[in-house]
C-alpha cells in the first residue's frame, strides 16, 4: 500500500471557542480575526480554527487526522503541504512509527521540534493510524494494545455563564448529568477562592471539581490558592505557574496536597521528561492533536513509568481530534479522566454520519476500525476556509 495524496484543510467554523465566566472579551487585534479574553494574554480566534488532514492510498483507504491549531491554522497547513506530505508520499502508511520518525527528522536539526511543526506532524500521524486501523479491521485503541474501557469518565471544560451564581447553577447541571467540571480561573487568590467555594456548595461534596489557572500565578500565590483547593476537594490544579517554570512547579507540587496538572504546551516525550524526572507534575496532560498518536502514546507510557496518571488534553478541536483522543484514552493503563469541550462536540458532530456521544457523564468510545467514525465530506467542507492537496503523481 502506498500513500497517494495528502490534503490539509484550514478549518474556520463560525462558532467561537470562548473563555466565558469572568473573562472579558477584548476587541480584535488589527488586521486579524484574533482577540484576547482579559486578563489572559494569549490569543483566541473569532472562529473555531483547526487543521484537518486527509491521507489517501492506492488501496482505496482514507485516513483522517487533526492538528491543534486554534490560531493561525494556515501555518500548520503550509507545513503539511510543503514539508510533511512530500516526505510520506509513495510510502507505506502502515509503517506508522517509521513515518513518524521521518517526519520528525525533516526539520529536527534546525530546531523545529515543537510548535506548529509538531502540530502538523500530529495530524498526519493520526491519519496514518486511522488507515492502519481500517486496513486491519481494528480500532486505534486495539492497535495500541487493547481496549481497556468502552466509556470514559469525563469533565466539561469551562463554565460559560457570566455571573458566579449562574456558573454555580451551570456546574450543578453538569454534575446532575454525571460529569465533572473544570473552571477557568486565575483572577486573584481571593476571587478564585470565592469561586471554588461557591461551586463546591452548588455541586455537592462528591462531585469532581478541577481548576485551571491558565498559567496566571506566581509561586507564593499558587501555594495560597492551593490550600483553598485542598479544603474544597479539588481533584487537580492545572497550569498554575508560567509554562516554562519546571522548578517552580516541582516546588509547588512538593508543598501542597492538591495534584498539579501540566501538559497542554508541551510537545514530545523529550519535553515531558524533565517535568517527570523533577516531579513537577502529578497529572500528565499531553494533547494528542499536538503530539500525534505515536508520540502521545510514548508520553503516556513514560508517565506511567513514573506512576503518573494521564488525562489527555483537548481544546478547540473537531470530532476528528476528539475521536482520536478517546481511542487512546480507552487503551491507557494510567488513564485518569477525559476532558470534554461540549461546545466543540455540538459544533462538529454534524460532520459525522453517526455522532460522538456522552451518556451518563461518560464518553462513548467509537468501536469501528481506525478512529471509528465516518465523515461526511460535504458537511466538513462547510467549515473549510482553504484546502491544499499534494499528490504523488503531480
Amino acid at each position: 500500500m502506498k500513500i497517494t495524496s495528502v490534503t490539509a484543510y484550514a478549518i474556520k467554523a463560525g462558532v467561537r471557542y470562548e473563555l466565558a465566566g469572568q473573562a472579558r472579551r477584548s476587541g480584535r487585534l488589527p488586521g486579524s480575526d484574533y482577540i484576547r479574553f482579559e486578563p489572559y494574554p494569549q490569543l483566541y480566534s473569532d472562529y473555531t480554527e483547526a487543521v484537518v488532514v486527509r491521507v489517501e492510498t492506492d488501496a482505496g483507504l482514507t485516513g483522517w487526522g487533526e492538528a491543534q491549531a486554534p490560531v493561525g491554522p494556515e501555518v500548520a497547513q503550509a507545513i503539511v503541504a510543503r514539508i510533511l506530505a512530500p516526505s510520506v508520499l509513495g510510502l507505506d502508511p502502515l509503517a506508522t512509527g517509521r513515518r513518524y520518525r521521518e517526519m520528525y527528522e525533516t526539520m529536527r536539526v534546525r530546531g523545529q521540534v515543537g510548535g506548529y511543526q509538531q502540530d502538523a506532524i500530529a495530524a498526519v500521524d493520526t491519519a496514518l493510524w486511522d488507515i492502519a486501523g481500517q486496513a486491519l479491521g481494528r480500532s486505534i485503541a486495539e492497535l495500541l494494545g487493547g481496549r481497556l474501557r468502552d466509556r470514559l469518565p469525563c469533565y466539561v471544560s469551562g463554565l460559560r455563564a457570566k455571573t458566579l451564581e449562574e456558573r454555580a447553577e451551570e456546574a450543578a447541571t453538569w454534575v446532575a448529568r454525571g460529569a465533572g467540571v473544570k473552571s477557568f480561573l486565575g483572577f486573584g487568590v481571593g476571587a478564585d477562592a470565592r469561586e471554588v467555594a461557591t461551586l463546591r456548595r452548588a455541586m455537592g461534596d462528591g462531585a469532581r471539581l478541577y481548576i485551571d489557572a491558565i498559567w496566571r500565578y506566581r509561586e507564593p500565590e499558587a501555594v495560597r490558592l492551593a490550600r483553598t483547593l485542598e479544603e474544597h476537594g479539588v481533584e487537580f490544579f492545572e497550569a498554575p505557574l508560567e509554562p516554562e517554570d519546571v522548578e517552580g512547579h516541582a516546588r509547588l507540587a512538593r508543598a501542597v496536597d492538591v495534584a498539579i496538572a501540566v501538559g497542554e504546551p508541551l510537545r514530545t516525550a523529550y519535553a515531558f521528561r524533565p517535568w517527570l524526572t523533577q516531579e513537577a507534575l502529578d497529572v500528565c496532560q499531553p494533547d494528542l492533536m499536538r503530539n500525534g498518536i505515536t508520540e502521545t502514546w510514548k508520553i503516556a507510557q513514560l508517565a506511567d513509568v513514573f506512576h503518573i496518571p494521564a488525562a489527555l488534553h483537548t481544546g478547540a478541536s473537531s470530532v476528528i481530534g476528539m475521536a482520536a483522543t478517546w481511542q487512546m484514552a480507552a487503551a491507557l493503563p494510567n488513564f485518569l479522566v477525559q476532558e470534554l469541550q461540549p461546545v466543540m462536540l455540538e459544533t462538529f458532530n454534524p460532520w459525522l454520519t453517526e455522532p460522538l456521544r456522552m451518556e451518563g457523564g461518560e464518553l462513548v468510545v467509537p468501536s469501528g476500525p481506525g478512529l471509528g467514525i465516518s465523515l461526511d465530506l460535504d458537511r466538513l467542507r462547510r467549515d473549510v476556509a482553504d484546502e491544499v492537496t499534494v499528490r504523488l503523481d503531480a
